[in-house]
């Protein structure tokens, strides 16, 4: 029996020995390889968004009467240039009032022009009578003026002699008929200067009654226009049409909110929602650089500028969160309201450090390591690490410039 376990133990020994001769010794071997240089690393907050339209970017259109759609030229999906006919309302109400408003306007201008003018024939005359009242009146003073000299003329010489009394009293008659005429051609005169001032002030009211009546019905002429114009619904800007309310043959009613017949969407005028939850909000500032992705464009980084922080916030499952509001993004056309972005803010960014890909630095033992070549061989190298985003990590010390370090390797 000993023989036989000194024998088994003979064989477990020579068998232990050849295994242990037949093994060969493990090394790494570098797959992939890149170099250590000076680059820029980012410190980027990552959060989630929605593309919303921005104030302005949305506008819901509306009637302003009510009535009967009897036109509707678009669809949703339709891109309307401002100016570009939506819908018609019927109007043949309102055509009519405007008829009669046209028709009322140039019955006052006809009306009133001829007014005027027999208006001014009346001022003609009696100016043409007050002229002739002042001719008459010069005229009589000048008679006045003879017969008053005759007449004491007259009774000079009737004292001395040299006249008779017939003389001195058919010169005393003559005077008192001159004196007469005198009188009258002075109330005349005052009466047709009193006529003018009536003619004048008769032909200034009737002028300021036109202009009174003319400007109410050029107003009603206006606001003809206007309820005339409401029946016709315009684009008030350019943009998609992406929901429409009313179809042909409905009627709308206008109360004190206009009923919506369309909405257009200004599809450059959007904003990027950006929630960034409490913890990080404090390193955000207005004017920093974002980048973000859409899943509809996966392959396609959009680039825009942080312009607003709201500061209510937002509780969504019980967290926190601010939104910032993100524009200035090229190629807008392509997103469209509700698309989820996933977002990079870029907070900073250290320039002309040392950094290597993410991929080569290991996790080993409770400490950063890197697989550094050394002439061939693979040297697991301890390294203190700085910052990292999403493509390379700043190496604060272990390495240098110029260094190879290994991305992947393989053993041997």
């Amino acid at each position: 029996m000993k023989k036989i376990l000194a024998l088994v133990l003979i064989a477990i020994f020579i068998g232990g020995f050849f295994f242990i001769k037949s093994r060969k010794k493990v090394t790494l071997v570098p797959v992939q390889t890149v170099k250590v240089k000076k680059g820029d690393v980012r410190n980027v907050i990552d959060a989630t968004g929605i593309v919303k339209p921005q104030v302005g970017g949305e506008i819901k259109v509306g009637a302003r009467i009510s009535g009967t759609v009897v036109k509707e030229n678009v669809r949703v999906g339709d891109y309307v240039n401002k100016g570009d006919l939506i819908a018609i309302i019927d109007n043949r109400e309102l055509k009519e009032e405007l008829k009669k408003a046209k028709a009322h306007l140039e019955e006052v201008k006809k009306t009133y022009s001829e007014k005027i003018k027999i208006q001014e024939m009346r001022l003609k005359s009696a100016l043409a009578s007050l002229t002739a009242a002042e001719a008459k009146l010069k005229a009589e003073k000048e008679n006045y003026e003879l017969k008053k000299w005759e007449y004491d003329r007259q009774k000079k010489l009737f004292k001395i002699g040299y006249t008779t009394e017939q003389k001195l009293k058919q010169a005393k008659a003559e005077f008192e008929r001159a004196q007469s005429s005198l009188k009258a051609a002075e109330e005349s005169l005052k009466k047709a200067n009193l006529d003018v001032k009536i003619e004048k002030r008769n032909l200034e009211e009737l002028k300021a009654k036109y202009k009174s009546d003319l400007e109410t019905a050029k107003a009603a002429l206006k606001q003809a226009e206007i309820r005339y114009s409401y029946s016709y619904i315009y684009a008030p800007k350019s943009g998609i049409i992406s929901f429409v309310s009313t179809q042909e043959g409905e009627t709308v009613v206008a109360g004190l909110n206009a009923p919506e017949f369309v909405t257009i969407l200004d599809p450059e005028k959007l904003e990027n929602w950006i929630y960034v939850d409490e913890t990080e909000i404090g390193k955000i500032k207005k004017g920093m650089d974002v980048e973000f992705t859409v899943d509809a464009y996966r392959g396609k980084i959009f680039k825009g500028k942080v312009k607003e922080i709201y500061p209510k916030p937002k509780i969504l499952n019980n967290v926190v969160y601010y939104i910032v509001v993100a524009r200035g993004f090229k190629d807008v056309k392509l997103l469209k309201p509700e698309m989820t972005t996933h977002n990079s803010i870029i907070a900073s960014i250290k320039k002309n450090v040392l950094v290597v890909p993410n991929a080569a630095v290991k996790w080993k033992n409770g400490k950063y390591t890197v697989y550094k070549v050394v002439n061939g061989k693979v040297v697991e190298t301890p390294v203190k690490v700085g910052w990292s985003d999403d493509k390379f990590t700043e190496i604060v010390e272990g390495l240098k410039e110029g260094d190879t370090v290994a991305l992947k390797v393989t053993r041997k």
